[in-house]
């Protein structure tokens, strides 16, 4: 692993220390991992009474059984990396929400997440019609796939809507990329129709996606690391990386191997240092896309639309595990 990379994995592991110390009663450990992660990816020092500060006011305003209350430190985190006035943009955050929810997004775990997404990636003029065409969006994948469909396709539908595609074309393009990859050998499940969501943001030929996805998969298995469906989002990204791809899975094993090292987080478990790792390889990546501009242009994809995916692949996986531990409990 070179040297850039050890020193992002030992300021994830800094971070999530003091983070678990300082939340350890109020946050889950998952959570305090995304946030000592969100941290490192934005290039920021850690900030304990900043996040204090947003906490407060966000249950100032919300109430006791408020799902952002169960998730408060970490929106304070998100909100005080991504805007400068945090407050305000929760404000905003909580009216999205609304109209979400008025329009008939339903799921209690993952509609904050989607206001988040949209927050991230919306125009203020634009989010009603986003809205709704995210909606329509989100009625097709369900009468496609009533079975796979369910509230952590919600992000995807935001972001597709963004790509200002047509619902028609779109749909088109998410079944085919779906059965190229079930004829690569996925099987059917939720976590591969969120990944035919994620790699339809790419116009590269579908059967090169699929194939490349494959090859990463076995590349990840051949070296102890099983991709889980909840990790296909990550899996998805790493594969739109294209000629990058291989490169980036190598790393990406590389890192997994030192984080597990590291007693304060290894037993967090396989998915979530899985999607850890997979986040801090890839974000550099995508910023030097960014910043050097050497998307290919056959992708059509923008930066903002991954990185974008990529958050809310983060989110949404630590938000379902909480959703779990506090359903078994």
């Amino acid at each position: 692993m070179d040297l850039l990379s050890r020193q992002r994995a030992d300021k994830l592991i800094n971070i999530y220390q003091k983070v678990n110390k300082d939340f350890r009663w109020k946050n889950s450990s998952n959570m305090n991992n995304l946030i000592a992660l969100s941290y490192v990816m934005k290039d920021k020092d850690y900030n304990k009474e900043e996040i204090e500060r947003v906490n407060d006011y966000i249950k100032q305003n919300t109430g006791p059984f408020s799902c952002y209350r169960q998730k408060s430190i970490l929106f304070s985190a998100l909100l005080i990396l991504n805007f400068p006035d945090p407050e305000a943009k929760f404000d905003v955050l909580l009216d999205y929400e609304n109209k979400l929810k008025a329009i008939g997004f339903r799921s209690y775990t993952y509609r904050p997440v989607t206001a988040y997404t949209l927050l991230l990636t919306c125009a203020p003029k634009q989010v009603d019609q986003i809205i709704a065409k995210a909606y329509e969006i989100f009625k097709e994948m369900k009468k496609n796939h009533p079975w796979l469909t369910s509230g952590d396709d919600y992000p995807l539908s935001v972001l597709l809507a963004v790509t200002q595609r047509p619902v028609s074309v779109l749909m088109e393009e998410i079944e085919s990329i779906y059965q190229e990859l079930k004829e690569a050998g996925f099987h059917k499940s939720n976590g591969l129709q969120f990944l035919s969501h994620i790699l339809s943001l790419s116009r590269e030929k579908n059967k090169d996606k699929a194939g490349r996805c494959r090859r990463l998969y076995e590349y990840f298995m051949e070296h102890n690391l099983k991709v889980y469906t909840r990790n296909y989002g990550s899996l998805g990204l790493l594969t739109l990386l294209e000629d990058q791809s291989d490169r980036a899975a190598i790393n990406v094993v590389e890192m997994s191997e030192y984080l597990r090292k590291e007693r304060s987080i290894r037993w967090l478990g396989k998915e979530a240092l899985f999607l850890t790792a997979t986040s801090l390889v890839t974000f550099p990546i995508l910023e030097g896309m960014k910043k050097e501009s050497l998307l290919q242009t056959n992708a059509f994809v923008t930066l903002e639309s991954l990185l974008a995916a990529q958050n809310a692949a983060m989110l949404g996986a630590t938000c379902a595990a909480v959703g779990a531990s506090s359903s078994g409990s």
